[in-house]
């Protein structure tokens, strides 16, 4: 069998309903793997420390992980990911961080699927059993905020069915304050990104290096649990199939330094994912680089260059120096 039917294979799982699919002896639940995003926004920053518009209605725990994005002018930049140290029902604190550097209005995400949610009804009593259980033993009972966590319990309400009946990849969102009302509308193009860059990795592309560090970060926070494997399976069975073949391709380096050199007068941001996709192209080597490139282009943060006819020539140049690096 070839490597693209072993990968065909591979995806076309994810369109199998209500089972659970054993790859090489990994239990993958395919039924609801549909994602539900976690949207807010740093509100503050103290010491280091971000207050984001996120807490335990929204069913983040103490420990989780956020991916933070820095809006420019158009698009958005990926900062690198905080751990939520403590939380309180509409929002939560971060831990200090040495590394990433939250400043107010940067955009906070986590992702959830939806076989990890409970109904509204679950939901609710799961929130009231843990509010209660961190207000023991406080002398009083605040009723601050008490107008969002009943919003947003009625927003989780309205909204599951939705979720349970959708077949998207993405099946809906769960908001902060700074979020609801559909506000996930201004950050579409980035969610488009993510959902590009996240099904390359789930078919076995290995190319995320490629984006930077700050990418290969906040993708692991957002790819979701079942992505993982179906991206390891897909490891798996190429590993399998091409143990006798060698493949060999530039150092991600010297990719980057082609797409810098080629691309001077760009933004940094998309000098970044021009690399990313170079480098799944000759990782993959698509029938058609121009109709690859300029799909992919339009899934980006950036769709106004697949507009750009002159781009396509300068990638095939890029791909003409690194492959003449290689001989």
């Amino acid at each position: 069998m070839h490597k693209l039917s072993l990968l065909f294979c591979i995806g076309s799982l994810a369109l199998a309903p209500d089972c659970v699919n054993s790859v090489y002896g990994q239990q993958i639940q395919i039924a609801r793997s549909g994602l539900i995003y976690g949207l807010g926004r740093v509100e503050r920053v103290d010491s280091k420390s971000a207050q984001i518009d996120l807490g335990d209605v929204h069913t983040l725990r103490p420990g989780e992980k956020v991916a933070i994005f820095r809006p420019q002018e158009n698009y958005f930049v990926p900062i690198g990911v905080l751990v939520v140290g403590e939380t309180h029902p509409t929002f939560c604190r971060t831990t200090r961080s040495t590394s990433v550097k939250p400043e107010a209005g940067d955009i906070a995400m986590f992702t959830r699927e939806f076989s990890q949610l409970k109904t509204a009804a679950q939901h609710r009593d799961d929130y009231v059993r843990h509010r209660v259980a961190k207000d023991t033993g406080r002398n009083r009972y605040s009723t601050f905020g008490e107008d969002d966590v009943a919003i947003a319990l009625a927003d989780y309400r309205d909204h599951y069915e939705q979720w349970e009946r959708s077949q998207r990849d993405v099946v809906g969102y769960l908001p902060g304050k700074t979020f609801a009302g559909g506000k996930e509308s201004e950050i579409s193009q980035l969610l488009k990104q993510i959902s590009m860059m996240r099904e390359l990795h789930r078919v076995g592309s290995n190319t995320l290096p490629a984006a930077g560090p700050q990418w290969v970060a906040v993708m692991n926070v957002l790819f979701g649990p079942t992505v993982v494997l179906q991206h390891r399976a897909a490891q798996k069975i190429v590993t399998d199939e091409f143990a006798d073949e060698e493949v060999t391709g530039p150092p991600i380096r010297d990719i980057e330094r082609q797409v810098r050199d080629t691309l001077f007068d760009r933004r940094d941001e998309e000098q970044k994912l021009v690399t990313y996709l170079v480098a799944n192209i000759i990782e993959n080597s698509p029938r058609s680089l121009e109709i690859w490139f300029t799909h992919n282009l339009k899934e980006s943060q950036f769709p106004q260059m697949a507009e750009d006819v002159a781009l396509v020539d300068q990638v095939r140049r890029i791909l003409k120096e690194l492959r003449g690096d290689q001989q």
